[in-house]
């Protein structure tokens, strides 16, 4: 193997071998004797440690760290022999090096998974450890076919820093990011926003996290490729009427799909992720309406230890709608967890009224300042139903009126008042659909706009004052005797019960002489 060869363009397989080697050395043979040769200070040791805590290999996130400075494996070799790991460097200089060159391939670049290292000519990432053991692999080549060398029929969106086509290889449609140069974006911001994502996506996966397919670098351009999702992403479907809107129970799934996803990131180990991107164009839609959180080009790592309530600086010209943004982040350009409970409870809106958070009409008001405006008017919630989207069907009141309630929570004006995204997480879980019964049995108030011509009630509660008459049909006296205070619910089959009329009312009063009721029950129409 060439000595000159920058590190990551080691074959994959003899990366993935040195790794295990110095994950099981000691001492001076393991991996914290490189780091302390590789790494600028003690800190980043630590934050290694951290790594191997959680179950990933330290081996390769230190070479991660370390190819971002274009090493070259004759700086590794270096190090090895001040080492004196002879297993490693046989490994490396050994004639096994040469022939796992050959059999990897020039142009595609595969990473194992427990691995993320920067992009090159050609990266190929799995998808999932569940998924086959060798997954198709991709070519940039494929890439240019499939776009038709990105021709504009072929995009799908465009964005501040990349555009979004379709491409077609073989039988299968993937969806190509392809970062763009701008005048208010460098090379090199491109780059940190293309690696970013990159990380992201490999390091923090969860069923409602995009999958990321491979990425490429080549002539200048960067790419990322993703699974296509025909369904489009959740602003599309909310605000276009190409296709069936969705239902309440499907917009309550996605809501809970995103949190579920939010909450995965605010509490990932070693490092939590703070998105700053949360919208419901960001939100796209798998099979069965799954909800997959995309975009992660302006998020940031926030180690454990740092303290949660401080803040990180960003420039508020990335973002493409400021209606997710809190005010705080608008005026200071601060970016911090409380900013992503924000944009979620914008979603939350968003999806519960199928109204735009910002008018199209600049004299429109914003969709925030709709509703807390109506609340502080009333001085509740209950009237913001009237802002429900009638195309979702009937919400239930109890899980509408909850709704509301936790995205005004998540939109406070004090960041500090903002609930955690477990809290939040814990009071969607309490969000139940009702129980299937049948309309008659449902509760329902006497203007419930869901009650259309309802049938006749299959049971209805009798109260009764008195043991029953003797006078009373069979039928009626098996159901047994009720106190006064006592419900009994009876079928009739034979159609709606007069509550008023359907049982013969008895004197209670003293019987005159002849078994005759007295004179004011007599007149009353009593027996």
């Amino acid at each position: 193997m060439d000595p000159n060869t920058f590190l990551y363009d080691v074959p994959p397989v003899v990366i993935e071998r040195l790794c295990q080697i110095l994950d099981s050395g000691v001492d001076r043979l393991g991996w914290r004797a490189l780091a302390v040769r590789v790494v600028p200070s003690s800190l980043e040791v630590r934050m290694l440690e951290r790594v191997e805590a959680a179950g990933r290999s330290p081996t390769s996130e230190l070479l991660w760290s370390w190819a971002q400075e274009n090493p070259r494996l004759l700086d590794l070799v270096k190090l090895l022999q001040e080492m004196g790991h002879q297993r490693a460097l046989q490994l490396l200089q050994g004639p096994g090096s040469s022939s796992s060159s050959s059999t990897s391939g020039p142009a595609i670049r595969t990473w194992s998974n427990s691995t993320s290292l920067p992009a090159h000519s050609a990266l190929h990432l799995p998808m999932t450890s569940a998924e086959e053991n060798k997954p198709p692999v991709i070519t940039f080549q494929d890439i240019i076919d499939g776009t038709r060398n990105f021709h504009l029929e072929m995009r799908i969106s465009e964005g501040h820093f990349c555009d979004v086509y379709r491409a077609q290889i073989g039988s299968e449609k993937v969806a190509v990011k392809l970062f763009k140069q701008t005048n208010m974006a460098s090379w090199k911001k491109l780059w940190d926003v293309f690696r970013k994502e990159m990380e992201i996506h490999h390091m923090y996966q969860h069923p409602n996290i995009l999958d990321l397919l491979c990425c490429f670098t080549d002539a200048g351009r960067y790419c990322l490729v993703y699974p296509y999702l025909a369904d489009g992403s959740l602003f599309h479907r909310l605000h276009h009427q190409d296709r069936e809107p969705l239902s309440w129970q499907q917009r309550l799934t996605i809501i809970k799909g995103t949190a579920k996803a939010l909450h995965h990131l605010h509490t990932a180990q070693p490092c939590p992720v703070i998105c700053g991107s949360i919208s419901s164009a960001n939100i796209l839609l798998g099979s069965n309406l799954q909800p997959k959180l995309s975009s992660f080009g302006i998020a940031r790592l926030r180690p454990h230890s740092a303290n949660q309530n401080s803040t990180v600086t960003l420039d508020t010209r990335s973002h493409s709608n400021l209606g997710y943004l809190s005010e705080e982040y608008i005026r200071d350009g601060k970016l911090s967890f409380s900013l992503d409970v924000y944009g979620f409870g914008m979603v939350i809106m968003e999806t519960v009224t199928g109204r735009k958070v910002t008018g199209e009409v600049s004299k429109k008001t914003p969709l925030r300042d709709l509703l807390v405006t109506e609340v502080e008017d009333s001085g509740g919630v209950d009237s913001c139903l009237q802002f429900l989207d009638e195309t979702a069907g009937c919400w239930p009141t109890a899980v509408a009126l909850d709704l509301l309630r936790l995205a005004l929570d998540c939109t406070a004006s004090r960041h500090r008042s903002r609930p955690s995204m477990q809290k939040v997480l814990l009071a969607l879980s309490k969000l139940l659909p009702p129980p299937s019964c049948l309309i008659a049995d449902q509760p329902h108030s006497l203007d419930d706009p869901c009650d259309s011509k309802p049938s006749p009630p299959l049971s209805i509660p009798v109260e009764h004052d008195e043991q029953l008459s003797p006078h009373a049909s069979p039928t009626r006296a098996r159901l047994g005797e009720c106190s006064q205070s006592e419900l009994t619910y009876l079928s009739d089959a034979g159609g709606a019960v007069d509550l008023y009329s359907s049982w013969p009312v008895q004197c209670s009063c003293p019987a005159e002489s002849g078994g005759l009721a007295c004179e004011d029950c007599r007149a009353n129409g009593f027996t």
